[in-house]
């Protein structure tokens, strides 16, 4: 019985070993990442851009969108500062979360290249001439490219990107796969609507069945947590508090509406 136990443990800790090794992510480049990258790239139906010309008309028609940087990125010798949209909504995204992390913004270093114009030490797979890979640069401060891989290789684990740090020039490559992307982002939207309309409902309900509100920060309270009194001659009502959080949640609930559609 001991026998038949030890052995059924150790066939589960070899399983179970198996799976992590698989489930594993590194920075480390292979030639199966990039056959990974230029697989989703064709099944994108995705164009592989020859010419500078070739970018500006995939421009015009709307299959690239600039990339213009803003106060969470910016861009550092980009020649041509376009990207397919599901890489644009990832870099504005992951340049929010880098600045708010770290306080710098994060630097992008290159986006869609032709063909004709890649780098001599480009991989012949190199989905760059798609618009789908951007090339983010090294952080000199330990903190912010920890925090970066971190992210980098959790969003990889989940399927929805390839990342690999290059060495020569040193720089993070990105491939986002757009479809996976893009569903991630809009279950996060809705979550986020879900919530806010939730806590507004509550707060309605709340505030009908006549029920104390919390207080705004910087109010006073007494030490057993109720509101201070009123000041002599002064009626209390709270109904401006109802109004503003309910007109602060709609507000909220219109831009996040905004910016997912």
């Amino acid at each position: 019985m001991l026998r038949n136990t030890s052995l059924a443990l150790a066939l589960l800790l070899s399983i179970a070993a198996s799976a992590a090794a698989e489930s594993s992510v590194t920075l480390k480049g292979s030639r199966a990442s990039m056959i990974r990258q230029n697989q989703v790239a064709r099944e994108q139906d995705f164009t592989f851009l020859r010419t500078p010309s070739q970018v500006e008309r995939f421009v015009e028609e709307g299959y690239l969108v600039p990339v213009e940087g803003n106060e969470d990125y910016r861009l550092a010798n980009v020649s041509y500062p376009y990207a397919r949209p599901a890489l644009r909504t990832f870099v504005e995204r992951l340049g929010a979360q880098y600045r708010a992390a770290c306080g710098e913004r994060l630097v992008v270093t290159s986006l869609t290249r032709p063909r004709s114009l890649q780098p001599a030490n480009a991989h012949e797979l190199s989905v760059h001439p798609t618009g789908m890979a951007v090339d983010l640069r090294v952080s000199e401060r330990a903190a912010c490219r920890e925090w970066l891989e971190e992210t980098l290789l959790s969003l990889e684990d989940g399927g929805l990107l390839d990342v690999t740090r290059e060495r020569n020039p040193p720089h993070y490559h990105v491939a986002v796969f757009p479809d996976v992307y893009a569903a991630h982002v809009e279950r996060l939207v809705a979550d986020s609507l879900r919530a806010a309309e939730e806590e507004e409902a509550r707060l309605a309900a709340r505030a009908e069945s006549g029920a104390p509100l919390p207080l705004p920060a910087g109010a006073s309270t007494l030490v057993d947590g109720s509101a201070a009194p009123a000041s002599p001659g002064e009626e209390r009502d709270d109904r401006w508090l109802v109004f503003a959080t309910l007109a602060v949640l709609g507000a909220a609930l219109v831009t996040r509406r905004r910016r997912s559609s």
